[in-house]
């Protein structure tokens, strides 16, 4: 917002100077009442001030930040002699003017003990402070080599326009500080898009670096990382460190300048450490210091730790910078802590899914007992790491076997897992030679007592009698189980329905005796295979597992087994699996 000032009464009837030189204040206020650009609005006010008096020497100091005033604008002498002018409050007819806030006109400076000589051949010299509500925003100094240059038109025309110098100053400080600010934000939004991607710390912290050295020149910068069980600060990266007394990478909460600004979980700023009595000298350049602390909401993650060989280097304006990017630095240092936790964790899990794999492979024969009555193929493919369907066989006497085949509801590591409890259930009873219908009755009841809520299993149990030429089977829900007639050529579906294991404790199953020739193929399967789909088409289906057997039944029971799975993948292409798949396949030989 710009601000603007009154023009003080100015008599022009006092005499045809005055007059005329309102005339020439008129378009001069103006003029510099447009400038915004602080680059351009100096030597706008130098150019304009001729109109008025014949100076050799303008300078416009403004001030710093501890009340030092420093040339902003020079003419009349070298600009490396006013590189290197510095002058303090009460100093010089420029510093007095300053420290009074009134304006001082010397029209001898020969005989004043506080000139300050920079060129020879001055006599006068005005000095105006521009005040702006009742602030110092700079002073205006002219000097010249007659006296009666500054004449009292001449210096009553000059205070009359440093008030709008003042405003001038101030509005295009704003106007810098405005821009300043709008590019700071670009730069943040920038760099937060920029480490919000980076999830490996070492990376983030290194990129942190070099960002924080676009927006700050620094000499020495470190970030540490706060250790929360330890109450530590650990350095993580560190740039231009230099030499330390002592190499110390840790730094306790109540230690130094780092450490109180974690603790008080605000910014610190000293222009000389020598003078502060928490500095930790571990570097002997340094002389000042900058430290602020990393938040994340509310609870301290690190700090940034700025050092310098240079007094007074690190200003309000670099609290500004840092203090919104520490943020966004505490947030992705949070976020890429998260992804490490993660990674180990997914790592952790990886291995013990590996080695779940392991044992669950394990638990299902490494082959199907052979016998001189039958051929027999077992294929498990689960959904994903682990699955929830299972198979066995059970050798039950001379020509005798029986096969197991069960899908617990649902995949992963729970179903798994009851899965292999199941099966241990069944591998119990089997052993005891019990009836394919009293076994499944007896392993319900077990479910039942000591299963999980939530949790049930279809399974088809079939005792085999090579021997006998016959089958006996119980089923709790498995999709039924084709046969393959080798006779007449055609296959058959065996229908027996059952509820699945674990969800009535008085369910009892039912058995049915099939009669088997040589030649004939009996396929067991989950849903897994039969409700193979493709998006948006048919499931792959009984009547293409039928269709398959047909074609294949002459082979032994592995190539029909594995013609069976190759159909199947060319059905679903790239489509994945939904569920998982087990196919179990005993031929009569």
């Amino acid at each position: 917002m710009l601000v603007l000032a009154v023009l003080p009464a100015f008599d022009a009837k006092t005499s045809p100077a005055a007059g005329q030189l309102l005339g020439e204040l008129l378009p001069i206020v103006a003029e510099i009442s447009g400038v915004l650009d602080p680059e351009q609005l100096l030597p706008a006010i130098a150019g304009q001030l001729r109109r008025i008096v014949d100076y050799r020497i303008l300078d416009i100091f403004l001030p710093e930040p501890d009340g030092t005033l420093v040339p902003a604008f020079v003419e009349g002498y070298d600009a490396a002699i006013a590189d290197r002018l510095r002058i303090r409050p009460g100093q010089g007819i420029v510093g007095t003017a300053a420290q009074r806030k009134e304006p001082l006109f010397v029209p001898d400076v020969s005989q004043d003990s506080r000139y300050l000589a920079i060129v020879p051949g001055v006599r006068a010299e005005l000095a105006i402070p521009l005040i702006h509500r009742d602030r110092l925003v700079g002073v205006l100094n002219v000097e010249g080599p007659d006296a009666d240059a500054f004449h009292a038109e001449a210096r009553a025309a000059l205070l009359v326009l440093a008030g709008h110098l003042a405003v001038a100053i101030e509005n295009a400080t704003l106007y810098r500080e405005a821009r300043w600010y709008a590019g700071l934000l670009a730069t943040l939004y920038e760099i937060g898009q920029e480490t919000s991607s980076i999830l490996d710390l070492d990376q983030l912290l290194q990129r942190v670096a070099e960002v924080v050295k676009r927006v700050i020149d620094y000499e020495m910068f470190g970030i540490l990382l706060l250790d929360e069980e330890k109450g530590e600060l650990v350095l993580r990266k560190a740039v231009s460190y230099g030499a330390t007394k002592e190499k110390k990478t840790r730094i306790r909460l109540d230690e130094g300048l780092i450490g109180a600004a974690a603790r008080g979980k605000q910014p610190i700023l000293v222009g000389d450490v020598r003078s502060d009595p928490r500095y930790l000298p571990l570097i002997p350049e340094t002389r000042s210091e900058l430290v602020v602390p990393l938040l994340h909401k509310d609870r301290v993650v690190g700090v940034f730790d700025l050092e310098s060989s240079v007094l007074d280097r690190f200003t309000d304006e670099h609290l500004k910078v840092l203090s919104p990017l520490a943020s966004q630095v505490a947030v992705a240092i949070e976020n890429a802590r998260l992804y490490e936790r993660l990674a180990r964790q997914e790592e952790r899990v990886g291995r013990e899914l590996e080695l779940a794999q392991w044992v669950q492979q394990n638990l299902f024969p490494d082959e199907p007992p052979s016998g001189e009555g039958w051929d027999a193929s077992a294929h498990f493919l689960p959904a994903t790491e682990l699955g929830g369907d299972l198979y066995d066989f059970f050798e039950l006497g001379e020509g005798v076997l029986g096969v197991a085949v069960g899908d617990v509801l649902g995949k992963g590591v729970p179903a798994a897992l009851f899965g292999a409890f199941v099966s241990g259930s069944i591998r119990a009873r089997a052993m005891e030679r019990r009836a394919p219908g009293d076994l499944l009755t007896r392993v319900n009841r077990t479910l039942r007592k000591r299963g999980v809520e939530g949790y049930y299993c279809t399974v088809a149990f079939a005792v085999f009698d090579f021997p006998k030429q016959r089958m006996i089977l119980a089923n709790s829900g498995l999709p039924y189980p084709l046969v393959y007639r080798a006779a007449a050529r055609r296959v058959e579906t065996i229908e027996l329905a059952g509820l699945p294991l674990g969800t009535f404790a008085g369910a009892t199953y039912e058995e049915r005796v099939v009669p088997l020739a040589a030649g004939d193929v009996v396929v067991f399967y989950s849903d897994g295979l039969t409700d193979a789909r493709r998006d948006g088409e048919d499931y792959y289906g009984a009547a293409r597992l039928a269709a398959q057997m047909e074609a294949g039944a002459t082979g032994t029971a592995a190539e029909l087994g594995e013609r069976i799975l190759s159909d199947v993948d060319a059905f679903l292409g790239e489509a994945p699996r939904a569920d998982d798949l087990t196919l179990v396949v005993v031929k009569v030989r």
